[in-house]
């Protein structure tokens, strides 16, 4: 009995974790915060890839904007020159036909003018019909007023873009 017993020491489960454990542990909260950190990187870049897209709308809107004030400048020119051309034959015709054409309250005198011009001709529409159409070949032909049918439409096209624009400085 002189001899020593060893015991030898044993660890019960439940007493204290293991390694592995504890790198399973920590390796899984690495992987939540990697996937937080990217999420808020790919939120972060989604945020400024919309920024960007309404700043590009608003530059387009701004654009579109800028070029309809232009064009709507061109189409106020092309009217009152229209007006100025059409005001000049009125005179030119009131003075070959020896009238003077009257002012109105703007100073413009074209609109009198046409209408005396139209007063005078009465018999436009029973002669006219005839003198309107001419017989070639077996073909009627219309005339206008020195105008093809084309110029004639781009004519008052120019005069109904005149109109609406004025019907829009009243709203």
């Amino acid at each position: 009995m002189s001899e020593k017993v060893v015991l030898p020491k044993f660890n019960l489960p439940g007493t204290e974790t293991s390694p592995w454990v504890k790198v399973l542990i920590g390796g899984g909260a690495a992987l939540a915060a990697a996937t937080l950190v990217l999420g808020l990187a790919l939120w972060h870049r989604h945020s400024e890839e919309v920024a960007a897209e309404e700043k590009a709308k608003a530059l387009v809107a701004a654009k579109v904007a800028e070029a309809q004030a232009a064009a709507d400048a061109a189409k106020a020119k092309a009217a009152e020159a229209q007006a100025k051309l059409e005001a000049a034959k009125v005179a030119a015709a009131a003075k070959k036909s020896g009238a003077a054409p009257a002012k109105t309250e703007s100073g413009d005198g074209a609109t009198v003018a046409a209408k005396d011009d139209h007063k005078k001709s009465s018999s436009h529409h029973h002669s006219s019909h005839a003198a309107a159409t001419s017989s070639s070949h077996g073909k009627a032909i219309a005339k206008t007023g020195g105008e093809t049918p084309k110029a004639a439409a781009a004519t008052k096209k120019k005069n109904d873009d005149a109109i609406d624009k004025l019907l829009a400085q009243f709203k």
